[in-house]
């Protein structure tokens, strides 16, 4: 008996089920994926079915950075959110209900804002464009992000609407990138660097500069700008601690116009890092005091040029 119970049980449960995926589907069909975005909540009532699944489609923009202007465009798009269906499982006794929002008329609240953003990017463009000197393009160039930033709160609000993921005319965001990317990459950097024999070194340290967008590498035939790197162990211990060996790395840096010769930054940084081997102690802190100076060296040079 009480297998046979549990059995009824289980095909209520099942009945129920099967039931309200039946009905889902049925509403489901009148809302497809790529125009529509759907939440689906259940409550006691009609009216808490409704209410949940709105409140569900609302949380869309949640996470987001905001700008200025956020509230009034979010709340003009959550205005067009709507319970569209609902209703009652015969089995549980539950509400259920759809909300909706159409992506079109949404995106269409978002798009007005990137007029004054792309225009902005598209005037540094324009200008860049119109520069003979790769150092006046990059005082153009160092602007970009800032307005680029702006863009990507909306593109974050326009992506999570959009079907595929996309932001708005998103070849023009990768050309603005582009634009801006082989400004910087334009501005040679030859890298003279002594006191670490350790190629890894080296390696890193021109990798973290080339990451951060400049043309960089050793025995360039031109160049414009020389970044002279000593770096040296200033201590180095037997085990001292936990069985671990530490050494202490400092970094010299000194940066100069190969058109004026003339040095117009100077910098040290230093490093200490532990490891079970010696050597390794050596190398991880010789390297962690390099890359330590790749983003102060891009800081260095874009004070520089903004104020040629």
């Amino acid at each position: 008996m009480k297998k046979l119970a549990f059995l009824l049980c289980a095909a209520v449960l099942f009945s129920a089920c099967a039931s309200n995926r039946n009905i889902l589907n049925e509403k489901m069909a009148k809302y497809p994926a790529d125009k529509y975005l759907t939440k689906i909540a259940s409550g006691q009532t009609k009216k808490e079915a409704k209410d949940a699944a709105v409140a569900e489609l609302s949380k869309l923009f949640d996470g987001l950075a905001q700008d200025d202007s956020s509230q009034i465009r979010r709340d003009n798009i959550m205005s067009q959110i709507k319970a569209a269906q609902w209703w009652k499982n015969r089995q549980n006794k539950k509400y259920y209900a759809i909300a909706v929002l159409e992506r079109e008329p949404a995106l269409e609240v978002i798009k007005p804002y990137y007029a004054p953003i792309d225009g902005q990017l598209n005037n540094m463009a324009a200008k860049i464009a119109g520069e003979s000197d790769k150092f006046v393009k990059l005082k153009y160039a160092v602007e970009m992000p800032a307005i680029l930033a702006k863009r990507e709160k909306l593109d974050a609000e326009y992506r999570r609407i959009s079907f595929d993921g996309s932001a708005y005319n998103e070849e023009n965001l990768y050309s603005y990138k582009s634009i801006y990317n082989k400004t910087f990459y334009d501005i040679k950097i030859n890298a003279v660097l002594t006191g670490a024999d350790d190629i890894t070194v080296k390696t890193y340290l021109i990798d973290a500069l080339n990451e951060l967008g400049f043309g960089v590498g050793e025995n360039l035939q031109t160049y414009d700008i020389e970044l002279a790197m000593d770096t040296r162990i200033d201590k180095y211990a037997s085990s001292t601690l936990d069985g671990l060996y530490w050494s202490t790395a400092t970094a010299t840096v000194a940066l100069k116009d190969m058109a004026t010769k003339g040095i117009f930054a100077t910098f040290s940084e230093t490093e200490r890092v532990g490891s079970a081997r010696g050597e390794e102690a050596k190398r991880r802190s010789l390297v962690a005091a390099g890359k330590k100076c790749a983003p102060i060296i891009k800081s260095k040079l874009i004070d520089y040029i903004q104020k040629k």
